[in-house]
């Protein structure tokens, strides 16, 4: 899984923000808000990740649980998902 082309994440002040450019402003109306470990996730798959390296990076970058670890990234790759900027 990747994050689909014509989505770029800026910062703000302390917002990280997910915008659409080209010809993805026609398709996507709005931006998405990332909190910081969201957002480091979301630069993680800026390349094609399987949801197990995800998940190891989270376990290895933060002092988390695998259970919780586990619920909160497939809370965010659903949401990801359903508002269509992650290819699975």
């Amino acid at each position: 899984m990747k994050i689909k082309d014509g989505f770029i994440q800026r910062t703000i002040g302390d917002t990280n923000i997910i915008v659409p450019v080209a010809e993805m402003v026609i398709e996507f109306k709005g931006m998405i808000t990332l909190n910081n470990i969201s957002a480091d996730i979301w630069n993680f798959l800026s390349v094609d990740k399987s949801y197990d390296e995800v998940l190891e990076h989270i376990l290895s970058s933060y002092d988390i649980d695998r259970d919780t670890a586990k619920s909160d990234l497939d809370r965010l790759l659903n949401h990801m998902e359903s508002s269509g900027v992650l290819e699975i």
